[in-house]
C-alpha cells in the first residue's frame, strides 16, 4: 500500500494543487519549498463569515498555482490575480469559520473586487489568511457535530475539523459499483490519496500508521456532508444528490456519528511537541501500526 497523490488546498474549498512531497505539520500539509504556504491558510468570506462550495458550488473553480512569494488565482473569464504573502496584510479581520471565532489577516479591495466580480456579488466578500505568529488556531476537540479523539495539541485553521485527511481509491472504487454516475475520489478533497489497499474501507480501522517517516494517528472518520456531490472539475452540484444519498444508504453509524454518512479518515500529528514532523512523498509506503478491527460492530 502506497501513497499515489498528494493535495494541497491553500483556499478553503477552492482548487486543490498535486504535489510531490509534503511537510505534515501541525497545521496541515505545507510546500517543503516555502512552508509559508499551507493548506486552508486562506479563506474568502461574506461579511466575515467562510464561503464555501456547499453554496456556491463555483469556488471550485479557483484554481491556484504555487508562485514565489504567494499564490497565482485563475477562474473562467477571469484575470490571473496574485495573492501575496510577503509581505503578509496589515489589517485584522474577526471571522467565523462554522460558528467557531478565528481571526484573519483581510487582503485589500482590489482582492476582494476580483471575488465579487467572479462572483457577480455585491456582497462584502474577502480574502483572509491567518497568521500563526499571531493568532491562535480553532481546536479540534469538543466538536458535537463531529465526535473525535483529537487531543490538546490538535489544531486546524481553516479547515472544517481536523488539517489532514486521507482517502482510498479501494473505496471510491468501491462506491462507484453503487453509482449510475461514476465519480472521481476529488469530490472528497483528500489531501491524501492512498492506493493498493487490501480492501475498500480499510482505512476505517487504521488508529496510526507510518507513511514514509512520519507517523500519524486517527482522529475520527469523515463524515459527510452535500459537498461531494460538486463535480470540481465543472463547479456543478448533482442534481440528484450523489453520492450523499448512496452513502448514507450503507455507511452510517447512526449510534456514535450520527444522520452523516462515513467516508475517508481525519488524520494528527503523534508528537505534541513538534509543529513540523517529516515529509512525505508520493510513492512513500503506508504501515498500519494500529487498528480497530471492530470498529463497526462496536458502533452499529
Amino acid at each position: 500500500m502506497n501513497v499515489k497523490e498528494l493535495r494541497i488546498y491553500p483556499i478553503k474549498s477552492c482548487g486543490g494543487v498535486k504535489v510531490q512531497e509534503a511537510l505534515i505539520t501541525r497545521y496541515g500539509l505545507a510546500l517543503p519549498s516555502d512552508s509559508r504556504i499551507y493548506d486552508r491558510r486562506w479563506m474568502i468570506v461574506k461579511n466575515g463569515r467562510h464561503l464555501s462550495q456547499r453554496v456556491l458550488p463555483r469556488m471550485a473553480l479557483i484554481q491556484p498555482s504555487f508562485v514565489k512569494d504567494g499564490l497565482l488565482l485563475q477562474a473562467p473569464n477571469m484575470p490571473d490575480l496574485f495573492i501575496p504573502i510577503n509581505p503578509l496584510p496589515k489589517e485584522i479581520m474577526n471571522c467565523y469559520c462554522w460558528d467557531e471565532p478565528i481571526f484573519g489577516l483581510r487582503y485589500d479591495d482590489n482582492i476582494s473586487h476580483w471575488f465579487r466580480t467572479y462572483f457577480q456579488s455585491d456582497d462584502k466578500i474577502d480574502l483572509v489568511i491567518f497568521d500563526e505568529k499571531q493568532f491562535q488556531a480553532r481546536s479540534s476537540q469538543n466538536k458535537p457535530d463531529f465526535p473525535n479523539v483529537a487531543q490538546d495539541h490538535d489544531v486546524s485553521v481553516y479547515h472544517d475539523v481536523c488539517p489532514i485527511h486521507l482517502c482510498s481509491l479501494e473505496s471510491v472504487a468501491n462506491l462507484n459499483t453503487r453509482l449510475e454516475k461514476k465519480i472521481k475520489i476529488y469530490n472528497f478533497r483528500p489531501n491524501i490519496i492512498v492506493t493498493n489497499g487490501d480492501e475498500p474501507y480499510a482505512e476505517d480501522c487504521w488508529r496510526e500508521i507510518q507513511i514514509g517517516e512520519v507517523k500519524l494517528r486517527w482522529i475520527s472518520p469523515c463524515l459527510r456532508c452535500l459537498l461531494p456531490t460538486v463535480d470540481q472539475e465543472t463547479g456543478i452540484k448533482d442534481p440528484n444528490q450523489e453520492p450523499w444519498k448512496t452513502l448514507r444508504s450503507y455507511r452510517l453509524q447512526p449510534n456514535s456519528y450520527g444522520v452523516k454518512a462515513l467516508f475517508g479518515i481525519y488524520l494528527g500529528q503523534i508528537d505534541d511537541s513538534k509543529i513540523v514532523s517529516g515529509t512525505i512523498h508520493v510513492g512513500d509506503l503506508i504501515h498500519v501500526i494500529k487498528q480497530d478491527l471492530d470498529f463497526w460492530e462496536k458502533n452499529d
